[in-house]
């Protein structure tokens, strides 16, 4: 499987770090939702098209992200380098593969 490592976004972490001090319930909220990534992870990154030759949905991707919530949270925080939280995601999505395949 092929999906790169995009670029890191940094408006949006600084976004969702203003957010967290602002109205941190609301900004965990969202940043466990997981659109603000799963969208241009999918269309944008291109994983999606990559991602569908496996039977991968965008649902079923999205639920994958926001259980990769804890991981984000600390790259927001400073405590996780984008890098390594994306290698993480795309490990997550591997095995998620490997499982479907049976």
């Amino acid at each position: 499987m092929d999906l790169e490592i995009p670029p890191e976004p940094l408006k949006d972490k600084e976004v969702i770090k203003r957010g967290l001090q602002a109205h941190r319930d609301l900004e965990i909220a969202n940043l466990k939702q997981g659109t603000w990534i799963a969208s241009p992870l999918w269309s944008k990154v291109g994983w999606g098209k990559e991602l569908k030759k496996y039977g991968f949905t965008w649902q079923k991707f999205v639920g994958v992200v926001r259980d990769h919530y804890p991981y984000f949270y600390d790259w927001v925080k400073g405590n996780a380098r984008w890098e390594d939280v994306i290698r993480k995601l795309i490990e997550r999505i591997e095995d998620e593969i490997k499982a479907m395949e049976g």
